[in-house]
């Protein structure tokens, strides 16, 4: 059971509700937040003061007064009006994970929407009642689409999956009984980057362990290579000093633990090619860049995004924390430091096919010439490095004109979550090319790596890939290949 109290919501908690089905509970504490929250508003509203998205109109809009016998009206016209998602149909873990954080947040208690609707959010997730949400719709200035859908969803109308998403979505039906909306419900649910938050936190988990998967192939590499282990010597992190660096070296220390490489042997070269010397530094970015994207996205966990912010007895403060430049740009970061991981890999991929820096024949053919070897898987190393750094062009970069000017700037973090998404498919491929080569080289020089870490995932790998060292459709070895870094992430 996951206790959704408004502050403690973490990563893994995202993890095990979206993916596992965990249930949730909302804490006596946040359900009490957002009830006096609601009642604030209330009062509020029965003295007679202004409240963005309640007695005016939103947006360019918002000069506009809505009068008091119009407002239940309006709230149900605004998520209407706003539920415009389009595109390809998130998936149920997505809209689970986005449940789950608004929810959270909801109890953190800076929106006070009416308490039926915060329950029914909560009964939607353990009885497996998912909202058809798509992809396309959320400038990064609220998830405004996907929200209002999975509250029109809650009340009744629009389509849900099934439990189990395994039939076509259903029309909805009420979780709980009428509800009646007021006050400010809409822009109160409405108000966050509840969905792109749930997203960047599935992503943590699976390039974290991406992250791992890559060194352990990386150590592989290194055996492959003979490389020397120098690098990853604890006092040339120190020299510099960069905690990531530092972190990827140990790392690499352990996984090549035991391995038989002699930096001192009379027949090595001075020092290695930079796929090889380089790799903490270059993989020690991605490592950090990581950690601070994973801060960002416990603070938009456990945020109060809504505005105007409701605290003490109804003090409405305006304000732009639904704005996720944060996040956006910790994505953004990530998938830039993540495409100097990506050449590097290929770079790596290209090394171990030459002779000159293995001292085994061309692409690692057994007979060059009559036989091309892992020629081409090269190129597919390549190919997908190339995909990962076309990816990398930060959505920092871009801006929009919306709502008549009067939101003239976007965070488009939701659009850089889903950048970050294909980014980390595509280097899944890459290391699973990787690893089809470094065993094929491993395997034509006849040699069994004896590193900690190395030694497993080699005799994993033999067993997972075809024997043999003839020519034949690599890409097939690369499917499998992908198969053992699956194995490796869960």
């Amino acid at each position: 059971m996951i206790v959704l109290d408004g502050a403690t919501l973490g990563v893994a908690d995202i993890v095990a509700v979206a993916r596992s089905r965990e249930r949730v509970e909302l804490s006596a504490d946040a359900r009490a937040r957002n009830k006096a929250t609601w009642e604030a508003i209330a009062n509020r509203l029965a003295r007679g003061g202004a409240l963005y998205g309640a007695t005016t109109g939103v947006g360019a809009l918002r000069d506009q007064v809505i009068a008091e016998a119009d407002r239940e009206k309006f709230q149900w016209n605004l998520l209407r009006s706003h539920a415009v998602s389009a595109g390809r149909p998130l998936s149920v873990e997505l809209v689970r994970a986005g449940m789950a954080v608004r929810a959270n947040q909801l109890g953190a208690g800076g929106a006070g929407v009416v308490p039926e609707l915060l329950d029914a959010l909560v009964i939607a997730l353990n009885e497996g009642i998912t909202p058809y949400v798509r992809e396309l719709g959320s400038l990064g200035t609220g998830d405004l689409s996907a929200l209002a859908e999975v509250a029109l969803a809650l009340l009744g109308e629009g389509v849900v999956w099934p439990e189990g998403a395994d039939a076509a979505p259903v029309a909805a039906r009420p979780v709980v009984g009428p509800v009646r909306l007021g006050r400010r419900d809409a822009v109160g649910f409405m108000s966050s980057n509840a969905f792109t938050g749930g997203h960047a936190a599935l992503l943590c988990v699976d390039a974290r362990a991406l992250e791992d998967a890559r060194l352990s192939v990386a150590a592989l590499s290194f055996e492959a290579l003979e490389a020397d282990p120098v690098v990853l010597d604890e006092r040339v992190s120190a020299a510099r000093g960069a905690p990531g660096q530092a972190a990827v070296a140990t790392r690499m220390r352990e996984l090549l633990s035991g391995a038989a490489v002699v930096p001192t042997a009379p027949d090595r070269m001075v020092q290695d090619p930079y796929p090889f010397r380089v790799l903490p530094q270059v993989d020690g970015v991605s490592h950090d860049a990581l950690g601070v994207l994973e801060s960002a996205v416990v603070r938009e966990l456990n945020a109060r995004p809504e505005n105007a912010l409701i605290v003490g007895d109804g003090l409405a403060l305006p304000n732009g924390n639904f704005y996720a430049a944060e996040l956006g740009a910790a994505l953004d970061a990530l998938r830039s430091a993540l495409a100097h991981s990506a050449s590097l890999i290929a770079a790596r991929v290209s090394a171990m096919i030459d002779p000159r820096m293995t001292g085994l024949p061309r692409f690692l053919a057994e007979r060059p010439g009559p036989e091309s070897g892992v020629m081409m898987l090269e190129y597919t190393a390549h190919s997908a490095a190339a995909e990962i750094r076309s990816l990398a062009v930060p959505m920092g970069t871009q801006s929009v004109w919306a709502s008549l000017g009067v939101e003239a700037h976007a965070s488009l973090a939701a659009t850089s979550a889903r950048r970050t998404t294909e980014a980390l498919s595509m280097l899944r491929i890459l290391t699973a090319t990787e690893l089809v080569v470094a065993v094929r080289a491993l395997a034509l020089s006849r040699r069994v790596p004896a590193g900690a870490g190395t030694r497993r995932l080699f005799m994993w790998a033999r067993e997972a890939l075809p024997g043999g060292l003839e020519d034949r459709a690599f890409g097939l070895d690369v499917e499998a290949a992908g198969r053992v870094i699956d194995g490796l992430v869960e």
